[in-house]
């Protein structure tokens, strides 16, 4: 499954459906996360409707139980809440808001890590009175890493984007409610990529910055990257204030991209400066002299980053990094 040529939301159909056959389950729903600030980036809904600012606003609560940002850093990666709250489902937020009102008693949560870097995680739900099993929980466990990698590839595989030269920074305003208080032109372009309506006054916000605003409000600042459906990345502020949370959309920097990339491919430290070298045009020459090794070395290292990345050139490479980098050139990452 990992290894198809699969974008993310045929990745997740895909494995949910793997997935079920073996944990069964009433309902599930998936996440795609910003590794650098574990903020819910996407989402992909089976049987259940897609997460509103109100389900947003008490199912990502970094102080319930089994919070993705603890299981995440976790020995286990995966989560009975039954379990966690010795059978008393009261205990969770979550549970009395959410799942008790819609008859769920099962919640298995997994959190999926590629490498120690948190690319997505999934909620898989029964109906009363049924529940999940140790068994499952730790099966889940073991599919952490084999779908964290599968996302970490599908998520950042290089598309071309169209050309954005000096479009400016889009301002949201939102209300407690959600509501939008004010909105510049230039947001409501930002806001179509990410897969707005036309009217995003009167037909909600993109997931992402519901997710952001609720973050926001605990953090008093958030901040994710976001791959828009046209292959671009996009950067996310958010700055809450009282009831409302101030957003700034904008084209996210090579350098808040890179991180992301150099993760996705596996890049050892030193193919890391490489990379950062040749993304500034230095030569093998310079290279080597920059990093006091051999040019023989560079090219050795060279070697072994073209093979990751499946890229046969330096342009190609440079491409990847700033974001006009040839899909068709560009085999899967990870």
């Amino acid at each position: 499954m990992t290894a198809a040529d699969l974008d993310t939301a045929a990745l997740i159909d895909e494995a949910g459906e793997l997935l079920a056959a073996a944990v069964p389950h009433d309902a599930g729903c998936w996440h795609t996360t910003d590794p650098g600030s574990l903020i819910e980036t996407g989402f992909r809904a089976h049987h259940m409707p897609p997460p509103d600012a109100s389900v947003a606003r008490f199912a990502y609560l970094p102080d319930d139980f089994n919070s993705f940002a603890r299981l995440a850093s976790g020995r286990q990666h995966s989560g009975v809440l039954s379990e966690m709250t010795g059978g008393q489902l009261d205990r969770s937020v979550r549970y009395r808001e959410l799942l008790r009102p819609n008859n769920i008693t099962g919640e298995l949560r997994i959190a999926l890590i590629a490498d120690g870097d948190c690319w997505g995680n999934v909620s898989l739900f029964r109906e009363a009175p049924r529940d999940f099993t140790s068994d499952e929980r730790d099966f889940a466990d073991e599919l952490s890493g084999v779908l964290g990698r599968g996302l970490r590839r599908a998520g950042v595989r290089a598309r071309s984007a169209p050309e954005s030269a000096g479009r400016w920074p889009g301002v949201l305003v939102v209300g407690d409610a959600g509501e939008i208080v004010s909105i510049s032109e230039p947001a409501r372009s930002w806001l179509a990529e990410l897969g707005a309506p036309d009217a995003p006054e009167h037909e909600g916000l993109p997931f992402a910055l519901v997710a952001l605003a609720e973050r926001a409000r605990g953090d008093h600042e958030a901040w994710a990257r976001v791959r828009a459906d046209s292959g671009r990345w996009i950067s996310l502020h958010a700055s809450a204030s009282g009831g409302q949370v101030a957003f700034v959309l904008q084209e996210a920097h090579p350098g808040a991209i890179a991180p992301l990339l150099y993760a996705a491919f596996a890049f050892t430290a030193r193919e890391r400066e490489i990379v950062d070298l040749v993304v500034q045009g230095r030569s093998t020459e310079a290279i080597a002299q920059r990093l006091f090794i051999s040019p023989l070395t560079v090219q050795t290292h060279l070697t072994s980053i073209f093979a990751k990345t499946g890229i046969r050139s330096r342009r190609q490479l440079a491409g990847l990094l700033t974001g006009s980098a040839d899909p068709g050139n560009t085999r899967n990452l990870g």
